[in-house]
């Protein structure tokens, strides 16, 4: 048997007026793919069950981005021309098998997962299998269900089971090319906007949902059930949330009535969905954080999230803190490319003048002046930083926009997490990571591209009625 394995990520944020362009994505051939070069992902799931079964599994080509803006046309066909012209070349092929996000959008284009799906139709037929992993946060349609046999669904927010997710997207595979049945989809929309802040995995509701994906996949003729929260900073037709089961085409209405079951159970905690972290004004995160007796105190700058494709150039929570007077405290990290380059043409201990924020959403309320002391310049996972330090407060100027979610990059930059009372973050819920260091974690309901209070976003293109947005709603399924 032999399988083509390839992938295309991205998670856009329609909120952030920063379109992102070919530049940004992280482009692998095969051969980097199996040098395993990159950060792992539910690609190597797929392929390391694949290969540990004997299947003749073939990268072809992979693109990830960081989340950002809509993409622009030139790299979406750039990437998917890639795809299919390996496609093509290197066929014929007992299936296919997608690396995923779900929630990319395009310029131009409906429905990019769709479009990618329905032109490898084209290439490869109907007659083979084609199996997908997608991210928890995709936003799944009707296109995407008609056009590929089933789907493997991240559980865990945050999201930590990626390569498991790959795995069951194999194991899917797999069946179907052994037993030689064809597998069908079943999915139920759910009309509800929901944040990875208010479903995380640790706790109920999404906790005891996700857990019962793993009773359910136990049932006769189901492969594999799914929730996906779809992505609540995309103004997308398509937008909320849905239960996704994939099973065998013989028992295609036993698959439908266990997606409606499934979307039933949900919609039922639609009002349990709650933020699992205390969440509050900017001005009171950081009086709690003065208050507080035990250190450290993450405070999570909810709006101006980068790994949910915020701009990452708000200021407001610093300057606050700079501000109201807080001591021992970092910041990370305001990602600024000019202000970045003032900072390296200095040297270290220089006391300047410098100009931040604002850098990518063009928003000159952001923009601040301040002295701050540059007290090193240094590199963390292919990004430059600048770290300054003004009043009690240390904060980090970056030359591009970044992830934020690892504590490892303060310590390339020199700074020891665990040693300030008070760690500022461009994040929603924490990672792992952070989350074991915290003694009391903070989301500051700030504005921006990220914004947690869905009223301040300008849904247009968004189907209504939605849950919280429309709160009177009856809903069977």
């Amino acid at each position: 048997m032999r399988i083509a394995l390839a992938g295309m990520g991205h998670e856009s944020n329609t909120f952030n007026q920063l379109t992102t362009g070919l530049e940004t994505f992280n482009l692998i051939n095969s051969d980097e793919f199996l040098q395993g070069n990159h950060v792992r992902g539910s690609a190597d799931g797929i392929y390391e069950t694949l290969a540990e079964s004997g299947t003749d599994i073939v990268p072809l080509f992979f693109a990830r981005a960081i989340p950002s803006g809509t993409v622009r046309l030139d790299a979406y066909a750039y990437i998917k021309s890639r795809i299919i012209d390996k496609l093509r070349v290197n066929g014929p092929w007992d299936g296919v098998c997608l690396a995923l996000h779900g929630s990319m959008a395009v310029e131009g284009v409906y429905d990019p997962e769709g479009d990618l799906l329905e032109t490898i139709r084209w290439v490869v037929g109907h007659e083979i299998p084609i199996v997908c992993a997608l991210d928890m946060h995709a936003t799944v349609t009707e296109r995407m269900v008609l056009l590929s046999d089933g789907f493997s669904v991240f559980r865990t927010a945050p999201h930590i089971d990626a390569v498991e997710a790959g795995a069951r997207a194999a194991k899917i595979m797999l069946k179907a090319l052994h037993e030689g049945k064809k597998p069908v989809n079943a999915f139920v929309k759910i009309p509800i906007l929901v944040s990875g802040e208010q479903s995380e995995t640790r706790v109920n509701p999404a906790k005891a949902l996700f857990e019962s994906l793993e009773v359910y996949d136990k049932l006769p003729n189901v492969l594999c059930a799914s929730y996906v929260m779809g992505f609540l900073w995309a103004d997308s037709p398509f937008g909320g949330a849905g239960a996704l089961v994939t099973g065998w085409a013989h028992d295609h209405e036993s698959l439908k009535t266990l997606a409606s079951k499934m979307a039933t159970d949900f919609w039922e905690k639609r009002a349990d969905f709650t933020y699992s972290t205390p969440a509050m004004t900017p001005e009171q995160a950081i009086q709690a954080a003065i208050s507080a007796t035990e250190f450290p105190v993450i405070i999570s700058d909810s709006a101006d999230n980068p790994t949910a494709g915020a701009s990452q150039d708000t200021t407001r929570l610093l300057q606050l803190m700079l501000e109201i007077g807080i001591h021992n405290a970092v910041y990370t990290c305001v990602a600024d490319p000019a202000a970045y380059k003032k900072c390296a043409s200095h040297t270290v201990g220089d006391e300047f003048t410098i100009t931040l924020g604002g850098y990518y959403s063009g928003k000159a309320y952001e923009r601040f002046t301040l002295n701050a002391k540059l007290l090193n310049l240094a590199e963390s996972q292919n990004t430059a930083y600048a770290v300054m330090q003004a009043k009690g407060v240390t904060f980090t100027i970056s030359n591009k926009r970044c992830a934020t979610y690892d504590p490892e990059t303060l310590k390339d930059l020199g700074l020891e997490p665990e040693s300030f009372d008070v760690i500022g973050i461009k994040a929603g819920y924490l990672s792992p990571e952070y989350q074991a260091m915290s003694k009391l974690s903070i989301l500051a309901l700030t504005d921006g591209d990220t914004a947690l209070e869905l009223q301040k976003l300008p849904y247009v293109k968004t189907p209504r009625p939605i849950y919280p947005l429309d709160l009177d709603m009856a809903m069977k399924f």
